[in-house]
C-alpha cells in the first residue's frame, strides 16, 4: 500500500510526523509500505522506514501521472492520502485523484484521511462553491476517516451508521485519532533535575510548558498576556516554549510571532522565559517531563486534531486548554472534561487562563488528578492501536466492491 502525503520528515509538522509513525506501524504488522511526497522530504531515512519516494516537485495535474507511476512500480493495492489542505499547496489535483482513479477502475482503492477540514481559500467570490474541492475528494474516496470529533461531526451529519453524508458521498466513515510525534520515554539516563538546571529552571519554579507552532489560531498571544499578568503578581512560573515556531508548510504569519517575541521580551517577564527552536522529538520529550503543566489555549478550543495536545496526554501532563462552544459528542474518540483530565477555560480570555494558571500552581492535589487523568486517555493514542484499526478499514474497502 502507499501512502501520500504533503509532507514527511525530515520536513516539520505535524501530518509528517503522523505519515511516518503510522507507516512504521503499518510495518510492524506485516504490511509493505511506500510513501509518495514532495522532493522537499528527501534525503537519507532510517533503515527500518518504509520506501520513500519523494519525487513530487508540485501538486499539481502532474501528481496524476506520478502516483500511475508508483503504483505500478510498487504495486500497491491502496492509496491512502493525508489530507490537509496546506500541505498540497492549496492545488486541486489531490482532490480530483480519486475520481481519476475511478476512471481507470477504481483499482488501487483508494481512503482519505482528514486531518482538519479546514477548505482551501480558492476563488473566495464564488462563495459556497469554493468548498467544493474537499467534497469531491471525500466523495471519490472508498473510504474516509475522521481524526477528531468535530470533523467526524461534519462528515458524518445527522448520520450514525458509519457513513458520511449524502453530501460527503454516503462513503464509508471511521473514527481514528492521531497518536503522539513524541516518544513517550525521554533519552536514556534521564534526570529531570539535571534536565530543569540545563533548561535554566530555578529551584521553586513552576514550568509552564507550551509546544507547538506560534500563530493565531494557537492562541499563543492569550498565553502570553495570561503569563504576563501572572508574573506581575508574583507568582513563581517560568515559561518554557518548546519547539521550532513554525512549520515547512501551511502559512505562517511572522508579524503575529514576532509580536508575542517583544512581549516575552520585556524587563518584566524576559528572565522566566525559555525557547527550544527545533529539537529532536526525543528532547521534545524530556522537555515535556521536566515541565510542571502543559498550557496550550486553542482559539477555536481543545481538539484531537492537535498532536501537541496529545503528546501532552501520553506524557501525562496536567493540561490546561481552552473549552469548545458546541463540543460534538462522540463515544469513538476520547473526551477531555474539566477538573477531570484538564481544566478547561473560555478561548481568547486571559484573565480566566491566568485564574486556572494560579490554581493549578498552587494545588499539587489538583495537579496530580489532572495528571492521572491524562494517563487514563493515552491507551487511546497508541501507534499499534492506530494502525490496526487503519489496516482493518484497509481489508474492509479491498473486500468490498468499487460503488
Amino acid at each position: 500500500m502507499t501512502l501520500i502525503s504533503g509532507e514527511y520528515p525530515p520536513m516539520r509538522g505535524g501530518v509528517a510526523d503522523y505519515t511516518a509513525l503510522l507507516a512504521a506501524g503499518l510495518i510492524r504488522l506485516g504490511v509493505d509500505v511506500s510513501v509518495l511526497t514532495s522532493t522537499r522530504a528527501g534525503g537519507t531515512h532510517a533503515i527500518d522506514s518504509p520506501r520513500v519516494s519523494a519525487s513530487v516537485d508540485g501538486w499539481g495535474a502532474a501528481l496524476w501521472s506520478g502516483v500511475r507511476d508508483h503504483v505500478e512500480q510498487f504495486r500497491s493495492d491502496v492509496l491512502h492520502v493525508q489530507y490537509q489542505t496546506g500541505a498540497f499547496d492549496m492545488k486541486l489535483a489531490v482532490n480530483l485523484l480519486p475520481w481519476l482513479n475511478r476512471v481507470r477502475g477504481g483499482q488501487p482503492r483508494l481512503v482519505v484521511t482528514f486531518h482538519d477540514l479546514k477548505e482551501p481559500y480558492l476563488l473566495p467570490k464564488l462563495g459556497p462553491l469554493r468548498h467544493l474541492a474537499t467534497h469531491l475528494l471525500a466523495a471519490g474516496a472508498d473510504a474516509t476517516v475522521a481524526t477528531n470529533a468535530e470533523d467526524f461531526a461534519r462528515l458524518a451529519g445527522r448520520g450514525a451508521d458509519g457513513q458520511t453524508a449524502w453530501s460527503w458521498g454516503r462513503r464509508p466513515l471511521r473514527a481514528i485519532p492521531i497518536g503522539s510525534n513524541v516518544p513517550e520515554r525521554p533519552p536514556v539516563g534521564y534526570d529531570r533535575t539535571a534536565w530543569r538546571e540545563r533548561l535554566g529552571i530555578r529551584n521553586g519554579e513552576v514550568v509552564l510548558a507550551y509546544f507547538g507552532f506560534i500563530n493565531p489560531s494557537k492562541g499563543f498571544d492569550t498565553l502570553v498576556a495570561a503569563f504576563e499578568s501572572l508574573v506581575q503578581r508574583g507568582s513563581p512560573v517560568r515559561l518554557l516554549v518548546i519547539g521550532a515556531t513554525a512549520g515547512d508548510s501551511g502559512s505562517i504569519d511572522r508579524h503575529y510571532e514576532n509580536r508575542a517575541r517583544e512581549r516575552l521580551d520585556q524587563p518584566l517577564v524576559r528572565g522566566r522565559v525559555g525557547w527550544t527552536g527545533f529539537i529532536q522529538a526525543s528532547d521534545v520529550a524530556a522537555c515535556l517531563r521536566a515541565a510542571d503543566l502543559c498550557v496550550l489555549p486553542f482559539r477555536e478550543g481543545v481538539s484531537l486534531r492537535h498532536g501537541t495536545l496529545i503528546a501532552a496526554v501520553v506524557h501525562q501532563l496536567p493540561i490546561i486548554t481552552t473549552s469548545r462552544a458546541s463540543a460534538p459528542t462522540n463515544h469513538a474518540f476520547p473526551r477531555f472534561q474539566t477538573e477531570e483530565n484538564a481544566l478547561l477555560v473560555p478561548p481568547g480570555d486571559p484573565a480566566a487562563l491566568s485564574r486556572a494558571i494560579e490554581r493549578a500552581v498552587a494545588d499539587r492535589v489538583l495537579r496530580e488528578r489532572l495528571s492521572r487523568g491524562a494517563g487514563e486517555l493515552a491507551a487511546a493514542f497508541q501507534w499499534d492501536a492506530i494502525a490496526s484499526q487503519t489496516l482493518q478499514l484497509y481489508d474492509e474497502v479491498c473486500r468490498s466492491e468499487v460503488l
